[in-house]
């Protein structure tokens, strides 16, 4: 029996690549081109466009998906998600999509068999991101824990090292990020930039300090003051609101680790994601815009149960548009994902 490498080595096969560029719908003779960031910046937001975060698979089973209508129960199907490359089939078959533990991995093999090289890092995500300034918010007990992953990417004779992340959601970075403190990427519209620092991992100055520091690296989203615009990439003193999103440590972490780290995302009972319902794009061609489904148990009123659906971003706008409501029922819902997402359901 082959030994379990300890660190993530997984490469797709050329059969694999050339159905995972279909998926992302990028030309097939991309499998032949050496590596670069061209090559890479095309086939990330390829993955951003076409590829979904979804939780779907925590909340409904295979059979219940293609059985008679019922109430979707949160949380009913933990452990579904499949982990790092045995979630292919899902995503270049099924035309579904998943967390960061299934689309990160599945991106990083598909990468590799590309020529390139990858690091898998663990990162803590900021809750509540999206609504906070940590300049004049505390941050305190806004952390998770070590439940996210990152990847660290290069290629021989680069110059540069780059961060990608498929598996964030709204909000995440869809332009590669240099591996380099102060690096700042303007994004897919004027109105967000992404800066990444290097720092010891951010917390409340009023806190004790920590008796031992590693210096990690953090990713802050940056938008303009309200009514603004960025004209050009922004610099460190240009005023923007700056936000946390995830900190990590350049540290590979073990093909063993992710078990533990991945329990704590989908199958505690706190785990963020156990009672949250969630798929989300970018959609091509908007400059940026997300189109989202989501339901947590706390949106139902009177007693119905309908999951939110609306368009945010891009050069349009920032605010919520495009909404409807979908019923939290299978049947409608199901018809609604592959209609909207392109879910196979019988694949």
């Amino acid at each position: 029996m082959p030994r379990e490498p300890t660190f993530a080595t997984d490469s797709l096969q050329p059969d694999q690549i050339a159905a995972y560029l279909a998926r992302i719908e990028v030309a097939p003779a991309l499998a032949e081109c050496p590596p670069s960031l061209e090559l890479l910046s095309e086939i990330y937001l390829a993955h951003h466009y076409h590829v979904p975060k979804d939780t779907t698979s925590m909340h409904c089973s295979k059979e219940v998906w293609n059985g008679p209508s019922q109430p979707i129960e949160l949380g009913s199907s933990l452990h579904a998600m499949p982990l790092r490359t045995a979630a292919f089939n899902r995503i270049v078959q099924q035309h579904a999509g998943g967390y960061c533990w299934a689309n990160n991995p599945t991106f990083a093999a598909l990468l590799r068999g590309l020529g390139f090289r990858v690091s898998e890092c663990a990162a803590k995500v900021f809750k509540n991101w999206a609504n906070l300034d940590p300049r004049d918010t505390v941050v305190r007990d806004k952390w998770g824990t070590f439940t996210h992953i990152v990847l660290v990417v290069d290629w021989a004779g680069g110059a540069a090292r780059y961060v990608l992340d498929v598996g964030f959601g709204g909000g995440g970075c869809p332009i590669p990020m240099p591996l380099r403190d102060g690096a700042t990427v303007l994004g897919l519209n004027p109105f967000e930039a992404w800066t990444m620092r290097h720092e010891p991992f951010p917390h409340e100055p009023e806190d004790t300090p920590p008796i031992d520091v590693i210096a990690g690296y953090t990713m802050y989203r940056r938008t303009p003051p309200t009514g603004g615009a960025f004209s050009t990439v922004p610099d460190m003193t240009t005023p923007s609101k700056w936000s946390h999103q995830y900190h990590f440590l350049l540290s590979s972490i073990t093909v063993r680790d992710i078990g533990l780290f991945d329990y704590y995302s989908q199958a505690h009972p706190l785990a963020a994601f156990t009672g949250f319902f969630l798929v989300t794009r970018l959609l091509p061609g908007t400059g940026g815009a997300r189109r989202s489904v989501m339901f947590a148990e706390r949106m139902a009123k009177d007693g119905k149960r309908l999951a939110k659906v609306h368009t945010t971003g891009g050069v349009a706008g920032d605010g919520p548009r495009d909404v409807e409501y979908v019923p939290m029922e299978t049947g409608p819902m199901k018809a609604f994902l592959e209609r909207e997402f392109g879910f196979i359901f019988d694949a």
